[in-house]
């Protein structure tokens, strides 16, 4: 599986730096790399070597901060191990691949390896991205660095994320939590954190001195100062997760910035290449090291020497884990590259660690994962099969596509991995820990609807964050009828759960009960905004079920509806109230008094949308009766879309996208997963919030997917790896 996805960055790695010699000459740049002196080669090499070194320390140091006490020896060769096998596939597979085939001997589980390497990550990413501001403003000034951030609402998501942990902790803390926060919120860790922060600023400007060095080799006049804050860009730009290793962004970013300095694109570039060449080598090299068979004594693998036993370890990182994804699915991004656009998600890399741990634990304890229902893992290895026969019929037609690949064939891979979180929480956490994830997703979805209000009244008084929100109500998906999509799986978790929080019987005036009919109210409120007819309408389809079904507490689902009505009609007079009050205020500064640049409510879409949508219909059907049994191929429906619309489009139905490219069989496969998944929802639904929730997931998702292609939401295939998950029968509480 990693595999498939190491082709794709490695096409956009091969992309960018075909880009980059191109623009610089590629004979000037091999002229260049075979005249470089050796000291500064030999330079750089000692440099890696030490941030090498640095690195695995690092890894020894967060092992013992995780309660891991091992062996040098056995710590920097797992970290070595992993830096070796990221050469062959996804840096974070890879990563964690290399350590776990190390530390597996020493009862260190993949999942523990995983929460590390997020750590790690997030660590680096801070420093490097802390680095790559200050040298931005340095060399560009302030305004530049504003407007990125305002770009891809780097406040709000922050905001957002914050306010949905804090919500979650206050809707439902458990004692888990409670321990888990006392344990981490000391001295000790942030000493602790201290440190390895410390390490990884350190390591990361050994690097930033391996460019410093290379330009000076070439262009001595520069400004030393200059060329850090130069390094410290690039530097960051490599540690973004859509190339292999940084291989094409980093000289694609060389060129521009150095260029800032006077440095010509062809020197940019060999430095640039110059530096990976010699950070690869310096990983060869000491291969045989990571090869090199270890002894195992009684002494590495006793309990003394973990601080922690081993299932409280794997409970507290699959918990971290997990958490974090919880609140990160809710934002994405969009970035812009010569070859379209790249759709990327917060939790993306999270869910990388997820699947990497899953598989790994498969592959390396030969079992594989643990369902409620019985055929669910030959289900997904159906699927997968599926979508690369479809893929190879695809390039077989009209050749290969960015749709095809890398949205569709390795977005599945990302699938798996949002998978293999749900998974992670409710086996290692038991089922308070999926009630617990619930309420996450739960808390922050809610808070992202009331910012979203709150934003674009502050936009409409010139108070705003920085950027302007999008004219739709669309949270920070991307597009309205994706977060309405979100919010109607977030409110199928609530329904689930409601009979249990309607009986608690608490003292206090705002019970269980009452906050999730106000929480049910700001989700339905947030979904009538988006102006997404579909999901309104499943929505209202949900509510009517739920309650006529029993499937969900009548009471919360009675005061959801009278509270969402209540907050529409609060914004919207106080919409008109605040636009009456500027208007005779004259120091506020408004462009009018009109109520309506105070926009909330997203208009409906018009007969445009409905045309194109019944289009892509009716050029489906026609394109599935030229191949009924195989269908067309992955991706071949977007490629000849051109021939009769003026932009590619899609399929806009996921059923009809499925006839169309993998015909019949496609159709028989996954009507065959969705019965299975269906009966075992039936079966005790009454009895059990996961089965209700299950149960109210499939019937969103099968009627919205009649007119949207919803197939890829990664909430849904959080929530159902979530809700499928076995836990360990000795973890049954939180």
């Amino acid at each position: 599986m990693p595999s498939s996805r190491r082709i794709f960055v490695t096409i956009i790695s091969l992309t960018l730096l075909a880009l980059a010699l191109w623009m610089s000459g590629v004979e000037g740049v091999f002229t260049r790399l075979t005249s470089f002196p050796l000291w500064v080669t030999g330079s750089m090499l000692a440099l890696l070597f030490v941030n090498l070194f640095l690195v695995s320390f690092r890894f020894l140091r967060v092992l013992e901060h995780f309660g891991i006490k091992l062996p040098w020896k056995v710590a920097s060769r797992a970290s070595i191990s992993g830096h070796v096998a990221g050469l062959f596939m996804i840096s974070l597979f890879g990563q964690v691949m290399g350590r776990q085939s190390v530390l597996r001997n020493y009862q260190v589980q993949s999942v523990v390896i995983s929460a590390l390497a997020a750590y790690e990550r997030a660590i680096l990413a801070i420093v490097s991205g802390v680095l790559g501001v200050f040298g931005t403003i340095y060399l560009f000034g302030y305004e530049v660095v504003a407007g990125f951030m305002a770009q891809i609402s780097t406040t709000e998501i922050l905001i957002a994320s914050i306010g949905g942990g804090l919500l979650s902790l206050w809707f439902g803390c458990s004692h888990f939590e409670r321990a888990l926060t006392a344990q981490t919120i000391t001295w000790a860790n942030a000493t602790r954190i201290a440190e390895v922060t410390g390490v990884t600023l350190l390591g990361q400007l050994l690097v930033l001195a391996c460019f410093v060095l290379g330009v000076m080799a070439i262009d001595p006049k520069i400004d030393v100062t200059h060329l850090f804050a130069a390094a410290a860009v690039i530097s960051f730009a490599a540690t973004m997760p859509i190339t292999v290793n940084g291989w094409g962004v980093r000289e694609m970013v060389a060129v521009y910035v150095l260029g800032k300095l006077g440095v010509s694109p062809t020197d940019a570039v060999t430095v640039s290449i110059l530096v990976g060449i010699c950070s690869t080598l310096v990983i060869i090299f000491v291969a045989p090291f990571s090869l090199k068979k270890l002894e195992i004594t009684p002494m590495a693998t006793s309990q003394e020497r973990k601080i922690h036993s081993v299932d409280e370890i794997e409970k507290i990182t699959a918990w971290c884990l997990g958490m974090i994804i919880a609140v990160a699915v809710f934002f994405q991004a969009y970035i812009s590259l010569p070859n379209g656009v790249v759709n990327l998600n917060l939790a993306d890399p999270f869910a990388i660690l997820a699947l990497a741990a899953v598989s790994l634990h498969a592959l390396f304890s030969r079992q594989l994962p643990k369902w409620h229902l019985k055929h669910f893992n030959l289900a997904l290895g159906l699927i997968s099969i599926l979508l690369l026969v479809g893929f190879v019929r695809g390039w077989v037609e009209v050749g290969i596509t960015q749709w095809a690949l890398g949205g569709r064939l390795i977005g599945w891979l990302v699938l798996l991995g949002y998978l293999s979180a749900g998974y992670l929480v409710v086996t290692h956490a038991g089922s308070h820990g999926l009630r617990r994830f619930a309420e996450t997703i739960i808390a922050t979805a809610s808070v992202v609807v009331v910012l979203q209000v709150v934003l674009r009244f502050l936009d409409h008084f010139g108070m705003g964050l920085g950027g302007h929100p999008s004219p739709n109500f669309e949270g920070f998906a991307g597009n309205r009828n994706a977060f309405a999509f979100q919010l109607l799986s977030t409110v199928t978790l609530l329904l689930g759960y409601s009979t249990i929080y309607a009986k608690y019987r608490e003292h206090n005036v705002l019970t269980r009960g009452v906050l999730s009919s106000m929480l049910l109210g700001i989700l339905l409120a947030g979904l009538f905004w988006t102006g997404s007819r579909t999901g309104i309408a499943v929505g209202v389809m949900l509510l009517f079920g739920a309650w006529f079904s029993q499937l969900a507490n009548r009471s919360v689902i009675g005061w959801g509806v009278v509270f969402a009505v209540m907050v529409w009609l609060a914004v919207w007079l106080a919409g008109h109230a605040l636009a009456i009050l500027g208007s005779s205020i004259q120091h506020i500064s408004i462009q009018s008094t009109s109520i309506q640049h105070i926009s909330i409510q997203s208009t409906f879409s018009g007969d445009y949308s409905d045309n194109e949508r019944l289009a892509t219909f009716t050029h489906a059907l026609t394109l599935w009766r030229e191949s009924p049994l195989l269908g067309a191929g992955l991706g071949v429906f977007i490629a000849k879309s051109s021939t009769w619309s003026s932009v590619p489009v899609v399929i806009h139905s996921t059923p009809l996208w499925i006839l169309a490219e993998f015909g019949l069989l496609g159709i028989a496969v996954l009507g065959w997963v969705f019965v299975i998944v269906g009966r075992h929802a039936l079966k005790f639904q009454k009895l059990l919030p996961t089965r209700r929730s299950l149960l109210m997931l499939l019937a969103v998702f099968s009627v919205f997917s009649l007119a949207h292609e919803i197939f890829y939401q990664r909430i849904f295939w959080l929530l159902l790896g979530a809700l499928l998950a076995q836990p360990f029968a000795h973890r049954n509480s939180v």
